[in-house]
């Protein structure tokens, strides 16, 4: 059964880029077996982190919002436990019996919502 869930990643920030596209392609790829898709990716970049995680000061941010199997998700965070690149994840379940498409555009119009309120705030200063 699919299920949407929200994702967050927090991956080495020295990772070299080639490293971070496999690193984020290979959980990618677990998202999208089984019938599942990715409904948005937003990449929040590099980030100071609150305190350190495994000497690390600093992580790069990834967050998806997608729709796939409990069981795909089980493997996912079983091999984010062992990987040495991934600092933290969080998983979020989010609903059940999801239409895509309409979830689709909800997310669109949510995006759009927020890009029209930054824009709006940037004009004030």
């Amino acid at each position: 059964m699919l299920r949407e869930y929200e994702f967050t990643i927090i991956a080495r920030a020295e990772l070299p880029e080639s490293e971070g596209t496999k690193l984020l392609a290979k959980y990618e790829k677990l998202m999208t077996d089984d019938g599942g898709e990715i409904l948005q990716k937003s990449v929040w970049g590099v980030k100071k982190l609150a305190f350190p995680m495994k000497k690390v000061f600093r992580g790069n941010y990834v967050n998806y919002d997608f729709i796939g199997t409990s069981a795909n998700l089980a493997e996912m965070e079983r091999l984010m436990r062992i990987d040495d690149d991934v600092l933290r994840y969080m998983s979020v379940y989010v609903s059940q019996d999801v239409n895509v498409a309409d979830r689709k555009e909800q997310l669109a119009k949510i995006a759009a919502a927020a890009r029209e309120a930054a824009n709006e705030y940037r004009e004030r200063d």
